[in-house]
């Protein structure tokens, strides 16, 4: 397993705080000294904990859960439209669908590759503005040349229901601060436990001493048991090994 590559983002709210505890817990009896690793582990720690409880915030809300479920719909159209574009990667060279896919593809990775990563705000004026563009005469072409019409009209649909219920919330109290929490801290969390395992890696590949090379061990058998239970959770069906 490539740690630098690790994915964190395919792993549900949940199953990122039980990772990033069976990453805590199995540093706990190592007797690390490194003031770096010590850091990272604290940092961790305390971010899934607040995770923990954004989530649980979100969750006692009936109308936060809602708006949960339809940001997860609206992400779900944006992954569908990525998809159904890229089925055209290979076409023909210089026939109308390589000329479209290489239009939107260039949009896409320059502007909207992370849509579904951004702030509820920020999302919904994203998917907004790419909405615009792709009914501009400069992208409205390509869409009807990949039939891709059903797939933006989906996404624009889920993000109007989507507005509806989070202007709803926005007018009636603040209790969209969990949403924003809940998706800022899983950015942050994410990014501190890539962190922390690669930091640790590239000690243990200098050869910086048996603490990094046994804590390095332990990570890589926590990820790979890890994400092989996920897989078969998921699916259903055992990895080979």
């Amino acid at each position: 397993m490539n740690l630098t590559q690790l994915n964190a983002k395919r792993l549900t709210q949940e199953e990122l705080i039980e990772f990033v505890r069976l990453l805590t817990d199995s540093a706990k009896n190592k007797q690390l000294e490194d003031p770096i690793a010590l850091k990272y582990l604290e940092t961790i720690e305390k971010d899934a904990a607040e995770l923990e409880n954004a989530n649980k915030a979100v969750l006692s809300d009936e109308k936060n859960k809602l708006l949960a479920d339809l940001d997860r719909q609206r992400d779900k159209h944006l992954l569908i439209f990525r998809r159904l574009m890229q089925v055209h990667e290979l076409s023909d060279d210089n026939s109308p669908e390589a000329v479209a896919y290489e239009k939107l593809n260039d949009l896409w990775t320059k502007k909207y590759e992370t849509l579904p990563y951004l702030n509820l705000a920020v999302e919904t004026t994203g998917i907004e503005d790419l909405l615009f563009d792709l009914s501009t005469n400069k992208f409205a072409d390509d869409i009807e040349t990949l039939n891709l019409s059903d797939a933006v009209e989906n996404i624009k649909i889920s993000n109007d229901k989507f507005k509806i219920i989070y202007s709803e919330l926005a007018a009636g109290k603040d209790s969209l601060k969990p949403n924003y929490d809940s998706r800022s801290l899983r950015i942050e969390l994410t990014e501190t436990v890539v962190l922390y395992m690669n930091y640790v890696q590239t000690l243990a590949e200098a050869s910086a001493g048996k603490e990094m090379t046994a804590l390095n061990n332990s990570i890589k058998e926590v990820s790979k048991t890890y994400f092989q239970q996920i897989a078969e959770r998921h699916s259903g069906v055992p990895i080979a090994e």
